[in-house]
């Protein structure tokens, strides 16, 4: 019994020494998974653009914003509360396209425009925020993306 103990007592030492592996986790709630863009109005024009048809994904996982689906994808970081998504620092999403690798910043948001997002730094107000359903609303457009 005694043998038993000490062996027991030295794997514990042993084990509490190894490095444990820590998961990291989202505290973004509903926030996170694959959403579909469907729709974008205008709010200067009053003008609706149905976008059902297209494959253009907002997909948001962590602290990233994968932007996929148009002729190019990104990644954005975000901050999320309650009522609001602010959205910054892009990045063309590179791949491994070339030995020096690597996403590339963008220093104009023009492809970001097929996404719903005219800038570099981007405000929504969360208008609606569910299981699977989003509005955003940002200073020039409302945005309508359903959970894929």
């Amino acid at each position: 019994m005694k043998r038993l103990f000490n062996i027991l007592f030295v794997l514990a030492i042993v084990f509490s020494a190894i490095p444990s592996c820590t998961i990291e986790t989202s505290d973004n709630g509903k926030l996170d998974g694959f959403w579909h863009l469907v729709e974008i109005d205008t709010l200067q024009t009053g003008g609706q653009k149905y976008l059902g048809n297209e494959k253009l994904f907002w997909g948001v996982e962590a602290k990233l914003l994968h932007l996929q689906g148009a002729d190019s994808s990104y990644y954005l970081r975000f901050n999320h509360t309650n009522d609001s998504l602010i959205l910054y620092s892009p990045y063309l999403d590179h791949g491994h396209m070339d030995k020096g690798g690597g996403d590339i910043a963008l220093a104009n948001p023009q492809g970001l425009h097929a996404y719903g997002i005219q800038n570099l730094e981007e405000h929504f107000k969360v208008e609606a925020l569910s299981g699977s359903k989003m509005i955003l609303k940002s200073s020039f457009c409302r945005l309508y993306l359903k959970k894929f």
